[in-house]
């Protein structure tokens, strides 16, 4: 545990240690930590997943907080194995990103200062055991952020974002306090252990579990709670941007499993209440995602889209529980944490992709961009695969634990309950609905960006792609084939994890779930011997033979012109037509009033359906209310002094209450 300890405050060292040198020194320094910190963490993180133990310390603090526990078991172990090595790839990532901020040393410092605080924060946050230590490491993740976010103060709509993020964390916050003070009142302590009777026996369970759910749901994104994200991950450095997406919403899918893991048995109301709102996320995430031209914003959709996956595993693990289908159980808390690593992989990789083009080419705008194969290949082979992993397709990670998923649905059929049965078949179907459209989304992300002719004039021609962009995605691809392909070898690593949420002995039933995986591999294996066969065989008998390339019929077209080309809105379109109450849109049209106008636009913007319906009316009722009591700030000194004799007397009147 000291070796852990000494691992996560290297990252909050590192970050402070970047403020006392020169500005091309501040990233370098920053990684040196961050790469010695690996050191002291994972081979504790490993030896936990591989035996299921954990490792426990005690602190003492003065009061209010006394004893406070730390623990790492399977489950906090899992969850700071994707926040020490996204950390360790982004700050890679950021020595050639942050090159685009030259001669910003305070800016630089502020960086990695608050890099190191969020890195630090996120691993506290799964290792504390105590209510009150938990809220301040918590807060302190979300307020590093905030600046992090807000790093390109200068944009306005940057400053907004990170207004708007912030404010959404502070609710969040507010809904925990209020769980955790309930629990802690009740149970009589702040440590997490005594929750645990209280909450499995509690009359109250539902909905305490449900304003817990609402304070975590806030980080993690879960529809109608998604807002502050895809506003906060566009205005962020691409760096922070993956790991935000990739990482820090995790922390609140991690909220919400300690809170299972606390619960016992839960309740049949919240299990499928659970697995319904995840499934709405799914869908209105990627329907949103559609509809989106800028690359950082649609990406930030999909996570909304895969938070909804992680969310249905959930929902069918607890469902397992609540039905005592072991099957069901283990499919579903497997899938969700799977799901977890892998949409970590993909989603960093996807971002780190953007963040190459918008470095290069300086715009995020999808209708400007083009033909991005032939300057940066590499950068565009690898966002293709992940791509195809976020879109759930076989031979790639995404695929491996929505698999899971298919099959803990699969077996909820076996129990012989109606209501059980109806909403697997929905789950069935709008989980495959998911992954046909995001198939559709990233059709058009990267035909629309890598293929075809550019849109724009670019300014960089060059082919030039920094090795430092390209390193971190290399082991990101790794990873997302890694586990895509031999699935069965991370099973053990699983294994360890899932046991803490299931009862009795699950091994038998687990290594029926690693068969079919490893038979999965086995086929995959033999499937790319014969791609590579009869690849080798046309090479052979082509050899000596001449071999033209020419295109085909392409539409009868035959020459490079990117108006003639499909824009991103024209692609979505039909589509977006079809789920016009979910997406509404705003078109812009503009043209000269003549027969034949030299000069017309086109443009539509969408509008998020939670923040017109919900949000933005919720804030203009919360803006008249406050409006009525602006009398109250006048600007009168003598007002304010009558203000503070009123308190003054009324406070005088409490104290002789009192003592009477």
């Amino acid at each position: 545990m000291n070796n852990l300890l000494i691992g996560i405050f290297l990252f909050f060292i590192g970050g402070i240690a970047s403020i006392f040198v020169k500005e091309n020194y501040k990233a370098v320094l920053f990684l040196i930590f961050s790469s010695i910190a690996q050191i002291f963490i994972l081979p504790v993180i490993f030896a936990i997943l591989k035996s299921g133990g954990q490792f426990e310390s005690a602190l003492l603090f003065s009061e209010p907080i006394g004893t406070a526990f730390i623990r790492l078991d399977s489950l906090a172990a899992a969850f700071s194995l994707i926040i020490s090595i996204g950390a360790l790839l982004a700050s890679v990532y950021s020595i050639e990103y942050m090159k685009m901020y030259p001669g910003k040393k305070s800016e630089l410092s502020g960086y990695y200062f608050f890099l190191g605080l969020m890195v630090t924060s996120m691993l506290l946050v799964v290792i504390v055991q105590n209510a009150i230590l938990f809220l301040i490491v918590w807060e302190l993740m979300s307020v590093s952020s905030f600046f992090l976010v807000n790093f390109e103060n200068g944009k306005d709509e940057v400053r907004k974002a990170g207004i708007y993020y912030f404010i959404a964390m502070q609710i969040g916050a507010a809904f925990l306090i209020t769980s955790f003070g309930w629990a802690a009142a009740v149970s009589g302590s702040a440590d997490f252990i005594t929750f645990k009777n209280m909450l499995g026996s509690s009359d109250y369970t539902v909905l305490l579990f449900f304003l817990f759910f609402i304070g975590f749901g806030i980080k993690a994104g879960f529809v109608p709670l998604h807002t502050w994200l895809p506003k906060a991950h566009p205005a962020a450095p691409t760096g922070v941007s993956a790991l935000m997406s990739g990482v820090m919403i995790k922390m609140g899918i991690y909220g919400i499993l300690r809170i299972i893991l606390l619960t016992g048995t839960p309740d049949y109301k919240l299990s499928y209440a659970v697995f319904l709102i995840s499934l709405l996320t799914g869908i209105f995430g990627v329907v949103n995602a559609i509809a989106q031209h800028d690359i950082k914003k649609l990406l930030a959709y999909h996570s909304v889209e895969n938070i909804g996956i992680i969310g249905m595993g959930i929902g069918l693990g607890m469902l397992g529980l609540t039905y005592n289908n072991l099957s069901l159980a283990i499919l579903g808390f497997l899938g969700a944490i799977l799901h977890v690593f892998n949409h970590f992989t993909f989603k960093s990789l996807l971002f780190f992709g953007s963040g190459v083009v918008y470095s290069k080419y300086h715009t995020r705008n999808t209708e400007k961009l083009g033909g991005l194969l032939k300057y940066i290949p590499l950068t565009s082979y690898m966002f293709l695969l992940g791509s195809l992993a976020i879109s759930g397709l076989p031979l790639f990670n995404g695929f491996i634990s929505e698999f899971a998923i298919y099959l803990g649905m699969a077996k909820g059929f076996t129990v012989n309950n109606p209501a059980l049965n109806i909403t697997m078949l929905t789950g069935f179907s709008g989980l495959a609905l998911i992954g046909v459209m995001a198939v559709l989304c990233f059709t058009k992300v990267f035909g629309i960006c890598f293929l075809g002719t550019p849109r724009t004039e670019y300014e960089d021609k060059s082919t030039k792609e920094p090795f430092l962009f390209i390193l971190p995605m290399i082991i990101l691809s790794s990873f997302v084939l890694f586990i895509g392909l031999l699935p069965a070898l991370v099973m053990p690593f699983l294994l360890q994890i899932v046991k803490q949420f299931i009862p009795g002995d699950i091994s038998f039933e687990f290594e029926n779930i690693t068969q079919i995986y490893s038979s999965l591999g086995y086929i995959y294996i033999i499937l790319i011997g014969l791609f590579g066969f009869f690849f080798l065989l046309r090479i052979l008998l082509l050899r000596k033979r001449e071999v033209s390339v020419f295109k085909t019929w392409d539409c009868g077209y035959q020459t490079d012109n990117s108006r003639m080309q499909y824009t991103a809105s024209s692609f979505a379109r039909p589509f977006l037509q079809l789920v016009g109450e979910l997406v509404p849109l705003k078109i812009k049209f503009k043209k000269d009033r003549i027969l034949f106008p030299a000069n017309a636009s086109l443009e539509s913007q969408t509008q998020d359906y939670s923040e017109r319906f919900l949000i933005q009316p919720f804030i203009g009722y919360l803006d008249k209310t406050l409006n009525r009591f602006t009398w109250i700030q006048s600007g009168k000194l003598q007002q304010y002094i009558t203000y503070g004799l009123i308190f003054l007397i009324l406070l005088i009147i409490w104290i002789l209450g009192a003592e009477s």
